[in-house]
């Protein structure tokens, strides 16, 4: 396949994610298992499939993922629940991968026990980009979502650690505690290190770049070179990722102005978007290669299922058995002496069972060396897993949810209305200040500033104190300023058919119309 043939591919293979996505949203099934399952179809029944580099895709579109899940990442409640994301990240890893080797040397004696504890450490991490497509759909408790995305979000080095450990014990090479230990901190520290160099090196080269789209491109560039930079240096890149874009996500407020914010949101959006189709659609794709390996040995694909299925019970219950073992009997315990609010037991249920895998334990496995024992029984396997993985824990998640009742939890700071009745009222204090050093020609447009900033004040006041009437009373208010807007717009492009303005007048006022939608459409939100 040239390189144009593979241009259109994946051009192809794009408009292809767009359709299964919109399938996905017809028919309530999360969108990273129709892809997925679209993936296997093309695999199986295309003639062309291209084989995919691992490393590249890791490199190319795991980098800007990252960092968009850990740019919005609630730092206050990762900060709050790092206790937890540490007992996921090291304990569970470890538990999960020790609980799938030792049930998939039960089941396959055969299989040398270097070989059950690789598999076991590629598909103990659970996988960020699976599991912020997955968990993105539910209204789930905040400390919730902030434990789940923080621990697949540094999750990388515990299990690349396990990982190397198996390949060396495999291939005969001597590995101590100590080059062990030395080895799990240098891609910790590394990774972190780097990542919190680059974070601040943008927090000081984006205020100072006056082209907004210069700027939206440097951003991508540090998720690719924050990513490239530390596994150069022998460094976790994920983690590197990861702190960057924590860095970036916690000082935003102060890096950007409102015009790039908006432009870079959306920018970001269309591009993670796709990337994030591609990876579910690619994984699928994967299975053109794996089938083409072990098509000429028949019993590979009987002894394929036969370590998929022990290895995929063994992750699943391991990782239930850590949730409810070592994080929810003992918060419960501690949260009788210490009186704080412990994890309930449908908030420990969703823990336990969103460990979805991804692109990242199928890319550990497809870099296993060619001399490395079971080779493409591993592979076959962790593919197997994946989808198990996704089908069944992603797409049940919703209804389990449902069963659970699950919802967030009360809010313990102020409501939506209150802050924006609090942050309007600043404005108004310090427009009452100008007033009074106003001249007359000024008072005039100062009075229906007033007026405005009054009407906002009192309209976010009347939603929080009079309840759900009052809030269904201003949003019929606001969806006539909607209608509103419309008019104006259609107004706008007759103006334009009929040559009285021009282009630029054109842009210039849709523009604010935009801008005057966004945030009506955006107050309408519940």
């Amino acid at each position: 396949m040239s390189n144009v043939e593979l241009f259109h591919y994946l051009l192809l293979l794009i408009c292809g994610a767009g359709a299964l996505t919109w399938l996905a949203e017809r028919i309530a099934i999360p969108p990273a298992v129709v892809l997925l399952l679209g993936g296997c179809v093309i695999a199986v029944a295309g003639k062309r499939v291209p084989d995919m580099d691992p490393n590249l895709l890791l490199a190319a579109v795991l980098p800007p993922l990252l960092m968009s899940s850990s740019f919005y990442t609630a730092w206050k409640e990762f900060r709050d629940e790092i206790g937890t994301i540490v007992s996921l990240v090291l304990g569970a890893v470890v538990f999960t991968t020790v609980a799938v080797a030792v049930v998939v040397h039960a089941c396959n004696p055969g299989l040398p026990w270097a070989a059950c504890f690789a598999l076991g450490a590629i598909v103990s991490p659970p996988d960020a980009v699976a599991a912020k497509a997955i968990l993105q759909r539910y209204p789930l408790p905040a400390r919730l979502v902030a434990v789940l995305e923080g621990e697949s979000l540094v999750n990388d080095a515990s299990g690349l650690l396990l990982y190397q450990m198996a390949v060396s014990a495999a291939l005969a090479t001597t590995i101590t505690v100590a080059s062990a230990t030395g080895t799990f901190f240098s891609l910790t520290l590394i990774g972190i290190a780097l990542g919190l160099m680059c974070g601040q090196a943008m927090c000081w080269v984006l205020p100072r770049l006056h082209d907004t789209m210069l700027g939206i491109v440097v951003t991508f560039l540090m998720a690719w070179a924050s990513y490239g930079i530390a596994e150069a240096l022998g460094g976790s890149g994920v983690l590197s990722v990861v702190t960057c874009g924590l860095v970036l996500g916690v000082r935003q407020h102060r890096v950007f102005d409102a015009g790039m914010r908006i432009k870079a949101k959306a920018t970001w959006e269309a591009i993670v978007f796709v990337l994030d189709a591609l990876v579910f659609i690619l994984i699928g794709l994967a299975l053109h290669g794996i089938l083409a390996r072990v098509n000429h040995e028949s019993t590979v694909l009987i002894a394929g299922l036969w370590v998929a299925l022990p290895a995929t019970l063994a992750a699943v219950v391991a990782r239930l058995v850590w949730v409810f073992a070592a994080i929810w009997l003992p918060g419960r315990l501690r949260a009788k002496r210490a009186g704080r609010r412990a994890w309930s037991f449908a908030e420990a249920v969703v823990l336990g069972w969103a460990g979805m895998r991804g692109v990242v334990s199928l890319a550990a496995a497809l870099a296993l060396p060619a001399a490395f024992p079971g080779r493409d029984l591993i592979i076959f396997s962790t593919f197997l897993l994946i989808i198990a993985t996704l089908v069944l824990q992603g797409g049940s998640l919703a209804t389990l949810i449902k069963v659970l009742k699950l919802r967030p939890a009360a809010r313990h700071t102020m409501s939506e209305h209150e802050a924006r009745a609090h942050t309007f009222g600043a404005s108004l204090a310090a427009l009452e200040g100008i007033g009074e050093r106003a001249s007359g020609v000024e008072r005039t447009t100062l009075d229906r500033l007033f007026a405005e900033y009054r009407i906002r004040v009192s309209a976010n006041e009347n939603a929080h104190a009079s309840g759900a009437e009052r809030v269904e009373h201003r949003a019929r208010f606001l969806k006539v300023e909607l209608q509103l807007v419309g008019v104006s717009r259609e107004a706008l492009l007759g103006l334009h058919r009929d040559g009285k303005v021009d282009d630029a007048v054109l842009h210039r006022i849709e523009s604010e119309l935009d801008f005057e939608e966004l945030r009506l459409v955006t107050l309408l939100e519940p």
